[in-house]
């Protein structure tokens, strides 16, 4: 399980672009985020230092954590930042063949009782900003496979597009998948099968599930929220944290 603070910027919204627009292509990779956006997005999340902190100092909580907790948190950024691509709804339809779209970018950080998390930074009226921290490292770790890693944030699922085809990298991904790799046509049969009544604007979006979650189980694991949507980041309202927990299927 994950823990997931989302950071609220004047009001609940949902990032569904975060990153800048790029013009459409016919290739089945997402053009990366130029160099300049990407020493943003790390500014932005080194200037985040005290929000990780309380998020280190708590384990994931944000309430009721000491001062001295989190003055020992000490968190330092670690390694590079790296862009997070989403499978692109575009694709999902057949709009677009891209198979991913970027959602943020994230930098690893690490506390100094060497817990790790990821910080996720979206780019929001020309400025990059803190959206969400997440423990552990996943965004990090994947992006490393190599290829074009992107995820289906609705099961958790990562995967790598590699030589025109899909390979799944985590269990949650070889569940889906059924396979070592599967051809990209493939993959966007089965996509818009799961995903093609699920999408920003459809009926399920108007039920108020829209955003990669839907409303709170009752019962069960303490009713955190499943992701099941095809959306975009969900950040708090309100002006404080909110508190998210992936359940891992």
């Amino acid at each position: 399980m994950r823990t997931f603070t989302g950071l609220a910027l004047g009001g609940a919204f949902v990032v569904a672009a975060a990153a800048p627009a790029h013009a459409a292509s016919p290739s089945p990779v997402p053009a990366p985020p130029p160099a300049a956006d990407v020493a943003a997005a790390r500014q932005a999340a080194a200037a985040a230092s005290p929000t990780l902190a309380r998020f280190f100092a708590g384990r994931g909580k944000t309430d009721k954590v000491s001062a001295a907790a989190v003055r020992q948190a000490a968190p330092r950024l670690t390694g590079a930042t790296v862009p997070v691509y989403d499978l692109n709804p575009g694709f999902v339809t057949g709009a677009s063949g891209t198979v991913a779209r970027l959602a943020f970018l994230a930098t690893e950080a690490v506390s100094a009782d060497g817990q790790h998390a990821s910080v996720w930074t979206v780019k929001k009226d020309g400025a990059w900003r803190l959206a969400n921290i997440a423990s552990g490292a996943d965004e990090e770790t994947y992006t490393r496979s190599g290829g074009t890693v992107f995820r289906e944030p609705q099961v958790n699922a990562w995967y790598a597009l590699r030589d025109g085809r899909v390979r799944p990298l985590n269990a949650e991904a070889r569940q889906m998948t059924g396979a070592p790799s599967v051809s990209l046509a493939a993959y966007q049969r089965a996509v818009r099968k799961r995903y093609g009544d699920r999408l920003p604007g459809s009926a399920y979006d108007r039920r108020g599930m829209a955003g990669g979650y839907a409303p709170a189980h009752k019962g069960g694991s303490g009713g955190s929220p499943v992701p099941v949507v095809l959306g975009g980041l969900v950040l708090a309202a309100g002006g404080g944290l909110a508190v998210r927990r992936l359940v891992r299927r």
